[in-house]
């Protein structure tokens, strides 16, 4: 069991080493190192959640209920793929009020595809989410899967009247599993006190949903079950409340900078 945990502690740094060769000698950026910022107003939080919508352990459906509880307006940055397997899901999110963001349709990562394949996997995302709320998406928001892109594929979004939203408090969470939220929980109410605020970034999915359903045949409770992830939510809300922040009670999109109709 120890030799296990080993090879995966190194497997996952030799990851991370050769993600920051990559950012460092190729001129990526990422969604915290952008050139596109969003200025929040101290003490005001904004949670964000990526590559849903999730139906495994009514993931999704029960951080809906959570957010509903406390009012609060949430950014979901959304995989195709998973808008097709769950656009009951999708729709859902829309219709509570919460701002849907254009994940891209794949769950490859977006700095690892060339500029053709990048916006067809743009355009495809754009139409699953499209098909399931039955119109079209609005404003057209954008986060890049993995987080980090280039400034040809920046080019490329801005040209499709995209805006990119970024993540500034993150505890890497879709790596980790429900036994680490504590730790999870430290992390983001620390970044948020250091930055006096902020959007949050946490996943109520990990990846496409095939790959999901792949990994839960093997591992069930695994890095792909986030089933805890909306009871983490929870506990974040009633700790930043207590801090002082606002969480509630704001235009989302004002606060973001973002124009709609």
């Amino acid at each position: 069991m120890i030799l296990k945990h080993t090879r995966i502690h190194l497997r996952t740094g030799a990851f991370f080493l050769s993600l920051a060769i990559l950012i460092l000698f190729s001129g990526c950026l990422t969604i915290k190192r952008t050139k596109e910022t969003v200025h929040i107003p101290d003490k005001i939080v904004v949670f964000s959640f990526d590559d849903g919508p999730n139906a495994h352990g009514d993931t999704t459906a029960r951080l809906l209920e959570v957010l509903g509880k406390y009012e609060i307006c949430a950014l979901f940055a959304l995989l195709g793929e998973n808008v097709d397997c769950n656009p009951e899901l999708a729709k859902r999110i829309h219709d509570e009020g919460h701002i849907i963001i254009n994940h891209g349709y794949s769950d490859k990562w977006a700095v690892l595809m060339g500029s053709g394949e990048f916006t067809r996997n743009l355009i495809r995302g754009e139409q699953s989410i499209n098909s399931a709320l039955g119109k079209d998406l609005y404003p057209r928001l954008y986060r890049p899967q993995g987080g980090i892109y280039t400034l040809t594929q920046q080019k490329i979004w801005r040209g499709m009247g995209y805006t990119m939203i970024p993540g500034t408090a993150k505890a890497y969470d879709a790596i980790k599993k429900g036994e680490d939220r504590e730790k999870i929980i430290k992390k983001i109410v620390g970044v948020i006190a250091k930055q006096k605020g902020g959007i949050i970034l946490l996943h109520d999915a990990r990846d496409s949903h095939t790959r999901m359903e792949k990994h839960f045949i093997t591992e069930p409770e695994g890095e792909f079950d986030r089933s805890w992830i909306p009871g983490m939510v929870e506990e974040i809300i009633i700790l930043l409340q207590k801090q002082g922040y606002r969480l509630k009670g704001f235009d989302t999109a004002a606060v973001l900078g973002i124009k709609t109709l």
